[in-house]
């Protein structure tokens, strides 16, 4: 009796550690090579459309869309055909598709009643769908590189082509135009914009500073002496090199999503009361730091643009605007107030903002599922916000579940979630294309080698 109790008590525990097949186990070796060669590739190209779908929008087909299509295609009949079940990722992130439309085609009925001025846009639909592709890229190179490795590689690969954008050798990319030679003040590496940029280095940054000690070791040909002083100062250089980089692209809201984890991990190296951890950690404070301050004082693209950023006229705008805002008209035809004395960033948000606020309380009837996704522009400068008016209540919690189970994977995509969520104050990052292609990659990974951790145990408990 007692054997056969032991024995439905294994069976329930081989249950629950066992996950449904990855993708990484629904091809062989070679074909997953094939697929991982065609697609990891794109994490490193540009944004640029080769045929532009609508005016005005970044949206457009790009070769990426036709590989990534070609991929999907083939993930889906692997799916079906092999009847296999959905991870909990994978089940939001189906949820926030379906929602999507659900919300894109309620959005085009009150439309057709004339209940809504604005229409959503399809295409803002399935971008969440086409970044989670990278997942499946991450699940699969997992068996084949070493996941710091490719992150080493792309950081290297950003930073070559901002310090040659900023000393004017080459221009800029974008998804608008292509690409421009002239380039910009304000250098954007391989994203399309420089907050972009911004929000790309914070999930680098994020990823390197949480990174495993056993994958963050120094060559063992370095000095005992030499290895010890690289790993106590190994987090402010670190800091050091993510901040000025930061700087070069003048995204504000990425420097603050900077500081907080670096703060965090901070703390940690105080806690472990270590001598040379405190010195290193004042020396950086005192000294580093205020090299950081001059460098921003003397920045052009944050300097400038910061003037007026902490005038109280900018409160008297938020009251001011949302007085003119007529919520009757379009979201082309919206009211405004001269910028004259104003910071320009924050002007240009706080008539978005108020716009689509406004448009979002002054419906009811749209508060569970939004006023439709992409309403509210090609960009409405904030994506917290973006998600609450276009999706609604409802809304808003498929992605703080999406981005709950992507956080509880490891430590590291704990902060590559809380970076990308604080550029989401005043970024609609959640909408861009290499942050959320390389936070997927890396999800991805992860999970895959949580995966291959549960096989071993199982195979442990059968023996």
């Amino acid at each position: 009796m007692l054997r056969i109790i032991q024995n439905e008590l294994r069976k329930t525990l081989f249950k629950i550690l066992t996950p449904p097949l990855s993708c990484t186990q629904v091809f062989d070796r070679k074909s997953s090579l094939i697929l991982v060669l065609l697609c990891l590739p794109l994490l490193f190209f540009p944004k640029i459309n080769l045929i532009k779908l609508s005016q005005g929008e970044t949206a457009g087909l790009r070769i990426d869309d036709l590989i990534l299509f070609f991929f999907s295609i083939v993930l889906l009949w692997a799916h079906f055909s092999m009847r296999n079940f959905f991870f909990k990722i994978e089940l939001w992130v189906f949820a926030l598709v379906c929602f999507s439309f659900f919300s894109y085609f309620s959005n085009k009925i009150l439309v057709l009643i004339e209940v809504l001025p604005v229409n959503s846009k399809i295409f803002y639909c399935v971008r969440i769908f086409e970044y989670f592709l990278f997942f499946y890229v991450g699940a699969m190179a997992s068996q084949f590189f070493r996941e710091n490795r490719i992150i080493k590689a792309f950081f290297i690969w950003n930073l070559s082509l901002m310090l040659l954008q900023k000393a004017g050798v080459i221009g800029e990319f974008n998804s608008m135009s292509g690409y421009n030679a002239e380039g910009a003040y304000r250098v954007s590496g391989i994203a399309s914009f420089p907050s972009e940029m911004g929000a790309l280095l914070n999930l680098m940054f994020c990823y390197f500073l949480f990174e495993p000690p056993q994958n963050a070791k120094s060559s063992s040909l370095l000095p005992s002496l030499l290895k010890r002083i690289i790993q106590r100062t190994y987090i402010y250089w670190l800091f050091f090199l993510f901040a000025v980089l930061v700087i070069l692209t003048g995204s504000r809201i990425a420097l603050v999503a900077l500081i907080l984890p670096f703060f965090v991990k901070l703390k940690e190296e105080f806690r472990s009361r270590n001598i040379e951890s405190v010195f290193a950690a004042m020396f950086f404070l005192l000294f580093a730091t205020a090299i950081l301050f001059f460098f921003i004082a003397n920045t052009e693209s944050i300097a400038t643009r910061s003037q007026g950023l902490l005038s109280w006229r900018n409160l008297d705008l938020v009251k001011n605007v949302w007085q003119v805002q007529d919520i009757t008209l379009g979201s082309d035809d919206v009211n405004e107030i001269s910028y004259e004395g104003y910071d320009l960033s924050w002007w240009i948000r706080i008539h978005k903002w108020c716009y689509a606020l406004k448009m979002y309380v002054s419906h009811p009837e749209n508060y569970l599922q939004g006023i439709g996704p992409g309403f509210a522009w090609l960009a409405l400068d904030g994506g917290l916000l973006r998600i609450l008016v276009e999706y609604g209540l409802l809304g808003c919690v498929i992605f703080w579940r999406l981005f709950r189970s992507i956080s509880q994977q490891n430590v590291q995509l704990k902060w590559m979630v809380v970076a990308l969520v604080i550029n989401m104050i005043f970024f609609d990052s959640y909408l861009a294309y290499k942050p959320m292609s390389l936070l997927f990659f890396v999800a991805g990974y992860a999970h895959s080698q949580g995966a291959q951790t549960r096989d071993n145990c199982k195979s442990l408990m059968q023996r």
